[in-house]
């Protein structure tokens, strides 16, 4: 840590502690002027003859039970006020990297516009995703008109990707376009250390952006819109070079609009990995920046405890001894 970053991060946990520095200052003052010979005997004696008359003590000398009081009292206050600058390990270090996966399965995920289609495509980013987060918890979701719950948080991969396998289009009870049926399922799955919603599909509605909104006051939680598709542009651009398909074009502007609602970022399929790596730097983020407001201060007034009690150990001298 840098002096600077140390200055800036310095606190105390328990402040309130300083008010005996009150009590101290005036205690010590008044041992001061106790361990004054001379003004306890100015007015008795006169002053040419007082010099002579008072033999100093030792209160006055730099190694004497004043003095160290008077160093050890403060450095007591401070330990008590807990001084902290550097943060520990956070208790929900591992909840705060979760991360929860809803895919879509809306009949549109079968459009064939990327190679072999949509959905299967979207298999294989999570797939990548996956190695590149290692044993990091994760959860599957799935939606179309309704939205379930397919695998809770775990962090096997291998069970991940069995339920991944099976997932298909047209398997939804209800059809439709309701990412927001995915939202308290999602919320439930965060709820103990927040995390990432990494949301994978091809469009959304009015409504959908509308119940979205609600999520951008969790701030625990990270929405990440991926969208799996081609615009209509790009479907045009395919048609000009004879690529024909009848794949729905895919509504980038209605994700675009739900990932802001929710507070969150849209990011668009690729055909190589930048997609991955943008979305894998986007959960690291939150992960930093949860794990940090997580994490609890260190007490540093504890470091303080052994030169306190060195200090202490001259009271077992002969003779070393204070009035109060």
């Amino acid at each position: 840590m840098t002096k600077l970053a140390f200055i800036q991060d310095l606190h105390f946990l328990r402040p309130e502690w300083f008010w005996l520095l009150i009590p101290f200052a005036l205690i010590s003052y008044l041992q001061w002027r106790s361990a004054d010979l001379a003004r306890q005997w100015q007015g008795v004696i006169a002053p040419h003859l007082l010099p002579r008359m008072v033999v100093s003590g030792s209160q006055r000398q730099l190694i004497s039970p004043l003095w160290v009081s008077v160093v050890v009292l403060p450095m007591l206050v401070v330990a008590l006020a807990g001084p902290s600058w550097t943060r520990g390990e956070s208790p929900f270090a591992v909840d705060s990297a979760s991360l929860v996966i809803a895919v879509d399965l809306g009949d549109s995920m079968a459009g064939k516009d990327l190679q072999p289609d949509r959905l299967q495509r979207a298999r294989s980013k999570i797939l990548e995703l996956s190695q590149a987060r290692g044993d990091a918890s994760t959860a599957l979701l799935a939606y179309a008109g309704s939205g379930h719950t397919v695998l809770p948080l775990t962090n096997d991969t291998n069970v991940l990707l069995h339920y991944l396998e099976a997932l298909q289009v047209g398997m939804m009870p209800k059809q439709g376009k309701a990412p927001e049926s995915i939202l308290p399922m999602a919320r439930d799955l965060l709820a103990a250390g927040g995390g990432t919603l990494l949301l994978i599909g091809d469009g959304a509605t009015e409504n959908s952006t509308e119940a979205f909104r609600a999520l951008h006051d969790d701030a625990g939680i990270q929405l990440i819109v991926w969208g799996m598709g081609k615009t209509q542009a790009e479907l045009n651009e395919d048609a000009k070079r004879g690529l024909k398909n009848e794949a729905q074009p895919l509504n980038e502007s209605e994700l675009k609009a739900l990932a802001g609602a929710g507070g969150g970022v849209y990011q668009k399929v690729s055909a190589g990995d930048q997609d991955v790596a943008q979305i894998l730097q986007q959960i690291d983020r939150h992960y930093e920046l949860s794990g940090n407001s997580s994490q609890p201060w260190e007490d540093g007034g504890y470091y303080l405890v052994w030169p306190i009690v060195l200090l202490f150990l001259l009271w077992f001298r002969k003779g070393w001894a204070l009035r109060w």
